[in-house]
């Protein structure tokens, strides 16, 4: 029997609020923690600027004038429009974007079927809900498995699901034949993407060498079509093998970014993730200004395509590597709160031009 639409929403509703209630709440904390934590209270607004915030959110909601002062004590530009974390992550983030349906897309296993005809990294296997497949989902023994890893020189694993900054992710070498068997017999290990290396430009080999150097690039779908709102290159440093590593001769930079201007190239300096760290060379010696990014064109265009194929997430973070061919490929889409520390510390607010046109929809224009 159908279930009226009406009453299946009140049931979502009536289990749902709760659950986001104290999430937000949480993430709220959190935000608000980091803010005290990294904030320059050496920079003050002035007067002027105070009022220019107040001036421009005041037909929206009202903000803690903190967070421009939290951005532009780093990156040296004021602007009104910064957008404040705890209200990107607990209100427009959720407005854009399905919860509901976040779990289920975003998990990376499936992103052979989601983003078909898009180039990704190659599948070795895959662990879903603790059972292994082949890359084209037919189910496999364990020790099928194993043989395809063995196999490969290297491979990495990432977990599927809910995953960012690093966290859980792993190389396997075929010598490393004992933690391979540990991988896909122990169920902690319950769902993971196994890939190959994808082998990397070599211009990025340039910035280093170690690491898979990828392209963060944001964008928001209009009944218009895909915006670009802001782009940087995610880099790893000394012995990390990924792009958000925490730490280099004391240094914090909390994973390193630096922006890429509208002709591809990268700007004068790189920041870091939350303390916004502030630097005009990486720490393995490439200077930032004017490094042109190879086919960042090319990384632009397969976004544009990618998007249109979730529109139930229209406020997406992109994650795309460019291969040694010079193709891009579509290592990761960020389909809920994608960071924006990295994006308004590189290239400010992270709407620009349309911050306005976004918050008049968000908050039912009700800005007049």
């Amino acid at each position: 029997m159908a279930v009226n639409k009406k009453f299946k929403e009140m049931y979502f509703n009536f289990f749902e609020i709760p659950e986001v209630f104290a999430a937000n709440t949480i993430s709220k904390i959190q935000e608000r923690r980091a803010l005290r934590k990294n904030i320059d209270r050496t920079y003050k607004l002035t007067k002027a600027q105070k009022k220019a915030i107040y001036d421009f959110w005041k037909p929206y909601t009202k903000i803690s004038p903190k967070w421009a002062q939290y951005y532009s004590a780093k990156n040296g530009n004021f602007d009104p429009r910064y957008i404040p974390n705890d209200l990107c992550y607990t209100k427009i983030d959720q407005y854009f974007n399905s919860r509901k349906l976040g779990y289920g897309f975003n998990d990376k296993n499936y992103y052979s079927k989601i983003f078909s005809g898009i180039k990704q990294p190659e599948v070795v296997i895959r662990k879903i809900n603790s059972l292994t497949f082949d890359e084209n989902y037919k189910q496999i023994s364990v020790n099928e498995a194993k043989s395809k890893l063995l196999c490969n020189d290297e491979v990495i694993c990432k977990p599927s699901q809910e995953s960012g900054s690093g966290r859980g992710i792993l190389f396997f070498k075929s010598t490393d034949e004992g933690r391979i068997e540990e991988f896909l017999t122990n169920p902690e290990y319950d769902d993971y993407v196994v890939q190959k290396i994808v082998k990397q430009h070599s211009e990025l080999n340039k910035v280093h060498a170690n690491s898979l150097n990828c392209i963060r690039i944001c964008s928001i779908l209009f009944d218009d079509g895909v915006y670009i709102l802001s782009s940087v290159l995610r880099m790893g440093f000394g012995d990390s093998k990924v792009d958000n590593a925490t730490a280099k001769d004391n240094i914090k930079y909390d994973g390193m970014s630096c922006g890429i201007d509208e002709n591809g190239c990268l700007k004068k300096y790189a920041h870091g993730y939350n303390t916004g760290a502030k630097c005009e060379k990486h720490p393995d010696g490439l200077v930032f200004e004017g490094f042109k990014i190879p086919s960042y064109d090319k990384a632009v265009e397969l976004v544009k395509k990618a998007h249109p194929l979730i529109g139930h997430f229209r406020l997406v973070s992109w994650d795309v590597a460019i291969g040694e061919d010079g193709e891009p490929v579509l290592i990761e889409a960020n389909m809920r709160k994608g960071g924006i520390n990295l994006l308004q510390f590189n290239n400010g607010p992270l709407f620009g031009d349309l911050t306005e046109r976004v918050l008049d929809e968000v908050f039912g224009k009700e800005a007049l």
